[in-house]
């Protein structure tokens, strides 16, 4: 599906990034793996990766950072000439009442959830179009800009902000060969929303529970796995979306459409 394509997964290192870095590899990318961590903490995906057959490479990336992004963009240009992908994955999420948010915390996710994201597509714009046949970007924004959840309203700006960005920026890629789209995740099982373990705090029982009562879920289980949101972001990598452009799809098993459980 990806065969000889070169991709980027920002936020690559763990949950949703790592499983789509992975199934990228999987289908044939070269996936250059993104974090602003230490290479040392991506060798367990490249290592997953390389035991599949596939082909990956760890790179440092604070996204927050224009001079770390042109650093790690060249480093791919050098090893490859090319970029076909870029899968804006890096995010950050801090949930508190607005009069309690700290504004280091109000800073910081709109500095990786949204200035990273567009930094990223600013920056690897040009070596997208570099070998004349565009490419894709997919940018993981999140169920939340699109519903209002109670202690997220910041967290919620931030990626309707990105969802926004995707549907306007699409407009200027007309007849160039990018598409650029967005998935919008809802509960899904990794370290960020902190139900990466089975061994949950009395806090965390509490909200699974009221997750499962207001759940259209066809499976019993609110809770997604990282895999299935990279199996959407698979799909608008490939020619098959070749008709999504500016798109967002919500992926959060119709917690979006549940009315409030009575009582």
């Amino acid at each position: 599906m990806l065969q000889d394509k070169v991709a980027i997964v920002t936020g690559g290192g763990s949950g949703i990034g790592a499983a789509t870095s992975k199934l990228l590899a999987q289908n044939g990318a070269h996936v250059f793996v993104l974090s602003e961590k230490p290479v040392s903490t991506m060798q367990e995906v490249c290592t997953d990766i390389a035991a599949i057959g596939g082909r990956a490479t760890a790179l440092t990336c604070d996204v927050t950072d224009r001079a770390s992004i042109a650093t790690a963009l060249a480093a791919v240009d050098k090893a490859t000439g090319r970029l076909d992908v870029l899968v804006n994955c890096a995010g950050v999420f801090f949930r508190a009442p607005l009069r309690e948010m700290p504004a280091q915390q109000i800073d910081l996710m709109f500095a990786v959830n949204t200035l990273g994201a567009i930094f990223m597509v600013q920056a690897a714009l040009p070596l997208l179009l570099k070998g004349g046949s565009g490419g894709a970007i997919v940018n993981v924004a999140s169920g939340a800009a699109k519903m209002g959840v109670e202690g997220c309203a910041v967290y919620a700006a931030s990626k309707a902000a990105l969802v926004h960005f995707t549907q306007t920026v699409a407009r200027e890629f007309r007849r160039s060969g990018v598409r650029i789209n967005s998935v919008g995740p809802g509960s899904v099982r990794t370290p960020m929303l902190g139900f990466a373990s089975d061994a949950l705090t009395p806090e965390q029982e509490q909200s699974m529970a009221k997750r499962t009562a207001n759940s259209l879920s066809p499976y019993g289980n609110p809770i997604m796995e990282p895999d299935d949101i990279a199996q959407i972001v698979l799909f608008l990598c490939s020619d098959a979306a070749r008709a999504l452009q500016g798109s967002f799809i919500l992926a959060d098993q119709g917690f979006s459409a549940a009315m409030p459980a009575p009582g």
